[in-house]
C-alpha cells in the first residue's frame, strides 16, 4: 500500500503548491513594482485564484492543511518495514514542510510547534529534538550571513556591482554579466538569495531599466524584459556554485553526511560545480539574450549611472576594506580546508570574530537582522527532524523504495531521471530549503542504490537544489521581487524559465558527468 500513501503525499504536496495564490500569496507578495502605475496594472492583470477570499478564510485554510496532512498520516497503517515511530516521525516533517509553504505562523514559531510537538508524543527524546541546533552546519550559515551584514551596512556589496557596470556596461549584454558577475562575487558570503539579488542587484538593476525608459509593458522590448530575467535566473547559477551560496547548500551537504556518511567540503563543492557553472554563467545571459530580442544594444545611461554611484560613494572606508580583506582570509581558508585541517565553520567563526573585533559588524546590528536569527531556529529545526527522519529508518525505507522504480536501469540513466524528477518536482515547493529537507536525502540514497557514485551523486543534487528554484515565480525568495513588476505575463515567465532552466540542467549532465569524470568523482 506505500505507493498509493506516497503518491497521495505528494499529490498533497502539489495540492499545496496550486493553493499558494489562495493562501500565501496575496497577503505575503510585496509591493515592488516601485509605484509605477504600468507595472502595478500588470501586476494586477495576473491571475489570482486567491482574490476575494477574507484574510481569516486564507489563515483558516493555511492552518487546516497542515493539520490535515499530520492526521492523514499519523492515524494511517503503518507500512511494511518501517516502525510506527518513523511513520509518526514522517507525519510530523510533512506536516511542518507543508506549514512552511502555507505559512500560518512565521517559519520560526512552526518549529518551535514541531519541535514540541515530536518531544511530547515521544517521536524523538529531547536530546534528539535539539540535536540539530548543536550542529556545525547551522553555525556556519548563520556566520555567513553576518558576513552578509557587513556586505549590505559598508556598500561594498553596492560597490562591487556599480565596479562591474563601470567596467562591462556599455552594451546590453556587457550590463548582464556585470550584474552576474557582482552576484558571483558576493555568492559565497551572502547565502541569502533574496539579500544577494533582491537586496543588492534588484535596486540596481531597476535602476538602469528606469534610466534607459524600459518600463513593464510595450517598452519593456526595450531592455527591460531581458535584464530582470537575466538577473533573476543568473542567481541559481551563482548560488549553485559555493557550500555557502545559498541557504539550503550546506543543508544538503549536512544531509548527505547524515544520509552517506561523506563528507562535501567548501573546495570540493567549489571544484566540482566549477566547470559546469561557468558554463551556465557563460549560457544563461546569451540565451535570455536570444529568447527576448532586445531592442537596445546599448545602453550608455548605465555606465553613466554606476559612475555617479561610486562618486556618491566616495573612497573605500576603513570599514571596507577590512571586510574586503576579511572576506578573502575566509575564502582562502575554506577553500584549503583539507590541507589546514579546519572546517569551514571554525573558518567563518575566525571571520566573523575578525569583523566584530574591527567593529565592521556590531552586535546590535545583528540583534535588528530578524531574517538571521530566524535562520538560525527554523535551519536548528529542521536539521532535528531530518535527522529524526534519517536515525528512525524511513529515509533508507524510501530509497529502497525509490531504487525499486529503476530497478535494471544503468546507473547513468536512473540518475539521470532521479535529478529530472527531482528538479521539475518543484513546481510544487515555495521553498528551495524545504524541497531539500523533504526529498534531497531519500533521492541521493536512491541514487547510490542505483549504482551512482556517491559524491557525484551528492554534488549534483545539491547543485539542482539551486537550478529548480528559478522555474516558477513562488519557488524562492527573489522570485515574487522580479516577477510582481510585471514586466512577464505568467504563462511567458513559467516558458522562458523552463527553458533557461533546462539548458542549464542539460548543461549539468553533460558537461558536469566529463569534468567529474576528469577530477576523479567516479
Amino acid at each position: 500500500m506505500w505507493p498509493s500513501r506516497i503518491s497521495g503525499f505528494l499529490g498533497m504536496i502539489t495540492f499545496c503548491a496550486a493553493a499558494m495564490g489562495i493562501v500565501v500569496s496575496p497577503g505575503k507578495q510585496q509591493d515592488v513594482t516601485g509605484n509605477n502605475p504600468q507595472a502595478s496594472k500588470n501586476a494586477e492583470a495576473q491571475p489570482n485564484p486567491g482574490r476575494g477570499l477574507s484574510p481569516v478564510v486564507r489563515k483558516s485554510i493555511a492552518a487546516a492543511v497542515p493539520l490535515m496532512v499530520l492526521a492523514i498520516i499519523w492515524f494511517s497503517p503503518t507500512p511494511a518495514g518501517l516502525t510506527v515511530q518513523a511513520w509518526r516521525m514522517l507525519a510530523i516533517f510533512a506536516a511542518t514542510i507543508i506549514a512552511l509553504l502555507f505559512q500560518p505562523l512565521p517559519s520560526g514559531a512552526l518549529m518551535f510547534i514541531a519541535l514540541a510537538f515530536s518531544i511530547v508524543t515521544k517521536v524523538l527524546t529531547e536530546s534528539k529534538a535539539l540535536v540539530g541546533f548543536t550542529n556545525s552546519t547551522v553555525w556556519l550559515i548563520f556566520c555567513a550571513y553576518i558576513i552578509s551584514i557587513g556586505f549590505m551596512k559598508t556598500g561594498l556589496g553596492k560597490r562591487i556591482a556599480y565596479k562591474m557596470i563601470s567596467w562591462l556596461g556599455g552594451s546590453t549584454l556587457g550590463i548582464a554579466y556585470a550584474l552576474g558577475l557582482s552576484d558571483l562575487v558576493l555568492a559565497p558570503a551572502m547565502p541569502s538569495v533574496t539579500a544577494r539579488s533582491g537586496g543588492v542587484i534588484y535596486p540596481i538593476v531597476r535602476s538602469i531599466t528606469s534610466i534607459c525608459g524600459s518600463e513593464p509593458g510595450p517598452t519593456g522590448k526595450k531592455l527591460g524584459n531581458f535584464l530582470i530575467l537575466s538577473s533573476f535566473l543568473i542567481t541559481p547559477v551563482t548560488g549553485a556554485m559555493f557550500l555557502t551560496g545559498m541557504a539550503a547548500n550546506p543543508l544538503a551537504a549536512e544531509l548527505a553526511k547524515k544520509t552517506l556518511k561523506i563528507e562535501i567540503t567548501w573546495g570540493g563543492w567549489a571544484l566540482a560545480a566549477l566547470v559546469p557553472g561557468l558554463l551556465c554563467f557563460i549560457v544563461t545571459p546569451l540565451l535570455v539574450y536570444w529568447l527576448t530580442k532586445p531592442e537596445l544594444k546599448r545602453a550608455p545611461g548605465a555606465r553613466d549611472m554606476a559612475e555617479r554611484g561610486l562618486q556618491e560613494m566616495g573612497p573605500m572606508s576603513r570599514k571596507e576594506q577590512v571586510l574586503t580583506a576579511v572576506f578573502f582570509l575566509t575564502l582562502i581558508g575554506w577553500a584549503t580546508g583539507t590541507m589546514t585541517q579546519l572546517g569551514a565553520t571554525t573558518v567563518a567563526l575566525a571571520g566573523v570574530a575578525l569583523l566584530f573585533l574591527f567593529g565592521v559588524v556590531q552586535w546590535k546590528d545583528l540583534l535588528a537582522q530578524g531574517s538571521a536569527w530566524d535562520t538560525l531556529i527554523w535551519f536548528g529545526a529542521i536539521m532535528s527532524l531530518a535527522t529524526g527522519l534519517g536515525d528512525l529508518g524511513f529515509i533508507k525505507w524510501m530509497a529502497v523504495k525509490l531504487s525499486a522504480a529503476f530497478l535494471g536501469w544503468p546507473w547513468v540513466t536512473a540518475f539521470i531521471g532521479l535529478g529530472l524528477v527531482y528538479i521539475y518536482i518543484h513546481y510544487a515547493f515555495a521553498t528551495a530549503t524545504g524541497h531539500t529537507a523533504a526529498l534531497y536525502a531519500p533521492f541521493l540514497a536512491a541514487a547510490v542504490a542505483a549504482g551512482t557514485p556517491p559524491m557525484m551523486a551528492a554534488i549534483t543534487f545539491g547543485i539542482f537544489s539551486n537550478l529548480m528554484w528559478g522555474i516558477t515565480e513562488y519557488g524562492g525568495g527573489p522570485n515574487p521581487i522580479y516577477f510582481s513588476l510585471g514586466y512577464f505575463e505568467r504563462p511567458k515567465f513559467y516558458a522562458l524559465n523552463f527553458i533557461v532552466t533546462t539548458v542549464n540542467v542539460l548543461i549539468t549532465f553533460a558537461v558536469g558527468m566529463v569534468w567529474w569524470r576528469v577530477i576523479g568523482l567516479w
